[in-house]
Order: C-alpha cells, then structure tokens, then sequence
C-alpha cells in the first residue's frame, strides 16, 4: 500500500486542507490541483512548508477522495 499523509499548507483552511494525499508526484503540483493558490507558494519561496502526518488506513477509506 502506498504512503498516505495528511497535507495541511499554511492557511489551508481557507482551502479545504489538511486533504490526504497519496505522496506520489509533485506535492506543489498537487497542492495548486486540489485549489491551493500558486500565488501563496510563491508568495513564500523558500520558506513554504506544509505539515505532513501520516493518515491512517480508516482515514483514507472515509476521507481519501475529497
């Protein structure tokens, strides 16, 4: 089974987050896939970072496709 974790950029209420994602691919991609503005990871260079903790099987049953 893949590695699921829980992703929550800054702000990311104001988006939908913390969204599970699958760690595959881009996560910066994904991030902007799933309505987390380009304009905010930019914003921050190279100071953007997200919180990341790893989703557990019942919680990617109930929540993985959002």
């Amino acid at each position: 089974m893949a590695s699921y974790v829980w992703v929550d950029p800054p702000s990311g209420w104001r988006y939908g987050f913390p969204k599970i994602w699958n760690n595959q691919g881009d996560m910066q991609e994904w991030l902007i896939d799933n309505k987390y503005p380009e304009n905010e990871i930019k914003r921050m260079g190279n100071l953007f970072y997200v919180r990341c903790w790893e989703a557990t099987e019942e919680e990617i049953v109930k929540f993985g496709n959002m």
